[in-house]
């Protein structure tokens, strides 16, 4: 009797000892990387609402680290950071990868989408689209969310307002990536390609009199203490950021980590959206009550940008075409996308319940 009660608590121990473990069998610990400031727009608003919502599903048994501020790698290398598992997910600057992601630069071009949302709601589902199967699922990732700046505009270290487009002949302008660089050059411009960290140090230092960049987030790397006059409707482009984790360790996790990392992307893809949207309004305001010069392109000018910019899309396209990749479809598929959310009010919708959030 004594040997069969010892046996039973055996057995019974082992029992509760194996459930436990298989409650942790499935945790997962990643580490998610990227070049922003944690006071940065996309990390203090996106990349927050992201672990807010992994902290609130504590089911799915998933820790993630966070490494900020290019601490695991440049800006440049956040791709090849995801991609050899350095990191499991990162948040990657299309315009430092034209080569590896040559058709996500389509974000770039100017006008191609009014404000953030227009950008945001086309992209989010395109890149889950054709253009994972495309460019990403060939590198080895998978996108979780996307950021989209509002339309870049003109940042200058001179205090006046340029009134002809012969004023930015050889002024030297920060640009992001190689379509940037075709609209700085269309606009007479000397393109100077340069990481957003090192901004605030080569107009200090006069190494740069302009930069090509979002009055949304400008603040963040206190870009407003080197510049002194800023368009407000110049639409010269936009840049795109995408969060993408590694395919392998995608593959790795059960349904129940991907379905709660899919629901955390969407919250921080919107909040980022939300927040570049409010930040750009309040940033003009901002910049207005130091003393700075905001202003509109008048009729006049605003032509001259559109005709110097006219030939940046197709030339874009040519260069994609060029290489063999499928630029002109995408192109036109992104505009379908967004004609249809633009006639069915997504967008519009979308923007409005952001602006109506506290």
């Amino acid at each position: 009797m004594t040997n069969t009660k010892f046996v039973y608590r055996v057995l019974m121990t082992a029992l509760i000892a194996g459930s436990v473990l298989a409650g942790h069998a499935n945790a997962r610990e990643l580490k998610l990387s990227d070049q922003f400031p944690t006071q940065h727009t996309i990390s203090a608003e996106g990349t927050k609402a992201f672990f807010d919502y992994i902290e609130a599903h504590p089911e799915a048994d998933l820790t993630i680290s966070h490494f900020p501020a290019g601490q695991l790698g440049k800006p440049t290398a956040q791709l090849d950071l995801v991609q050899d598992r350095v990191a499991d997910i990162a948040v990657v600057g299309i315009s430092y990868v034209p080569e590896k992601l040559p058709i996500s630069t389509m974000m770039e071009l100017p006008g191609l989408y009014e404000d953030t949302f227009g950008g945001y709601e086309t992209i989010r589902r395109l890149l889950q689209e054709e253009l994972n199967d495309r460019e990403f699922k060939p590198a080895g990732v998978k996108p979780l969310w996307p950021v989209v700046t509002p339309q870049y505009q003109l940042l200058l270290t001179r205090e006046d307002p340029i009134t002809d487009i012969s004023d930015l002949k050889g002024v030297k302008a920060r640009v992001a990536g190689g379509t940037a660089e075709l609209v700085a050059s269309a606009l007479g411009l000397t393109p100077v390609r340069m990481p957003a960290p090192d901004l605030y140090v080569a107009l200090e230092r006069g190494t740069l009199d302009a930069a090509i960049y979002s009055l949304s987030v400008l603040q963040s790397y206190k870009l407003e203490e080197v510049t002194n006059s800023y368009t407000s409707n110049a639409s010269l482009g936009g840049i795109s950021f995408i969060a993408f984790i590694n395919d392998e360790v995608w593959d790795s996790l059960n349904a129940e980590q991907q379905e709660v990392i899919m629901a955390a992307s969407d919250a921080a893809g919107l909040a980022t959206a939300c927040a570049l949207l409010k930040n750009e309004v309040k940033t003009i305001e901002t910049l207005k009550g130091m003393g700075k010069t905001v202003y509109e392109l008048d009729d006049n000018l605003k032509g001259q940008f559109s005709d110097a910019l006219s030939g940046v899309s197709e030339t874009w396209k040519s260069n994609m075409d060029g290489r063999g990749a499928p630029g002109t479809e995408m192109l036109a598929r992104f505009n379908e996308i967004r004609d249809g959310l633009l006639e069915d009010s997504t967008i519009e919708a979308s923007t409005q319940k952001c602006l109506e959030a506290e």
